[in-house]
């Protein structure tokens, strides 16, 4: 399905510079796409690539969905255009993987036209990975285009983005997402979503269709348990470390800011959890400021580190397990 078909507006103006590279034959050798997630990253790149692959362009550069490249694409054959992410049960892009991609690049393209890389998220790539990559950025062969996807740009070597042209998605203005929003729901919340997705519409999309306030009120739950000490922490983590992308602690992120916000200003229209505003608030006056820093900086180093090898189980009991601390500090 075209991006233009899935019709996100807020991308419209990225869409278009990005065709006028094309049109231009002004691709660089190398694009960076970051943003958070949910604002359409993957999306923005698969286009881009089936722009780049497309052999019979329509107007500005899109492509056509009907030549031997476009329906090569569409049913992944396409033998000059190359997805690299963790492989299977693995949360890491390996150094094998890279070889083996920089051997490729290596030939001639199969259908005289680019040769185009989708790595993502590149920032699971692991050192030696990310230095087999620079000497493929640093020698690109001609037509050869990478195009690297990440939500934490950061966490990619220096050497590597530098030699990337930046393409920064932002978050929509407010009001365009919620009318986008809105047309995808049955129901009338796409505030709620939008405002619990951190206002990223294809997170809130998300967060909709698989029911995740449920989940949210759920673990919710968990956390007031520990501190009433009728849930374990450890119990608590076995269930949460099998959230993808460590949902449940993204969430106490949130929540940990919220009840900050509360303890510091005494306010809650601020705060970024509206359907858990009053169980926050009734929540924040016990809890210490000192220990909720302590488990923001915690969680954050988490979250840098769940892309490695680590054990999730553990990373998470540790998040927990300082949570409960709360709940001895207030006896």
């Amino acid at each position: 399905m075209w991006l233009t078909q899935m019709n996100y507006p807020w991308l419209d103006s990225i869409t278009a510079s990005l065709s006028t590279l094309i049109a231009r034959d002004r691709v660089p050798h190398a694009l960076l796409f970051t943003g958070q997630p949910g604002v359409g990253k993957v999306a923005l790149a698969d286009l881009f690539a089936r722009q780049l692959l497309c052999e019979a362009p329509e107007q500005e550069a899109s492509p056509c969905g009907r030549c031997a490249g476009c329906l090569q694409y569409a049913a992944g054959t396409h033998p000059d255009f190359f997805r690299v992410e963790p492989e299977e049960d693995a949360t890491v892009i390996k150094v094998d993987q890279v070889r083996e991609l920089t051997e490729r690049l290596s030939l001639s393209s199969h259908r005289g036209g680019y040769k185009v890389v989708l790595l993502l998220p590149a920032d699971a790539m692991n050192i030696n990975a990310a230095n087999s990559l620079l000497k493929t950025l640093e020698e690109p062969s001609d037509n050869t285009v990478l195009v690297l996807v990440s939500v934490q740009p950061a966490q990619i070597p220096a050497t590597i983005r530098s030699r990337c042209q930046k393409v920064r998605v932002e978050i929509p203005e407010r009001k365009l997402a919620s009318r986008w929003l809105a047309g995808q729901l049955a129901d009338n919340q796409a505030g709620v979503y939008l405002q619990l997705a951190h206002g990223a519409p294809l997170e809130a999309l998300r967060q909709a269709r698989e029911d995740l306030v449920a989940l949210r009120r759920e673990r919710f739950q968990d956390l007031l348990g520990i501190l009433d000490g009728t849930r374990s922490a450890l119990k608590v983590a076995a269930a949460w470390c099998k959230d993808e992308d460590l949902q449940g602690i993204r969430w106490l992120r949130d929540w940990l800011m919220d009840l900050l916000r509360i303890r510091l200003t005494g306010q809650t229209a601020t705060v970024r959890s509206p359907d858990l505003a009053e169980s926050l608030a009734k929540l924040a006056p016990g809890l210490e400021c000192r220990i909720m820093f302590s488990q923001l900086d915690r969680i954050n180093g988490l979250l840098r580190l769940s892309a490695s090898s680590l054990n999730r189980q553990l990373l998470t009991e540790d998040v927990l397990l300082a949570w409960a601390e709360q709940e001895r500090s207030g006896r």
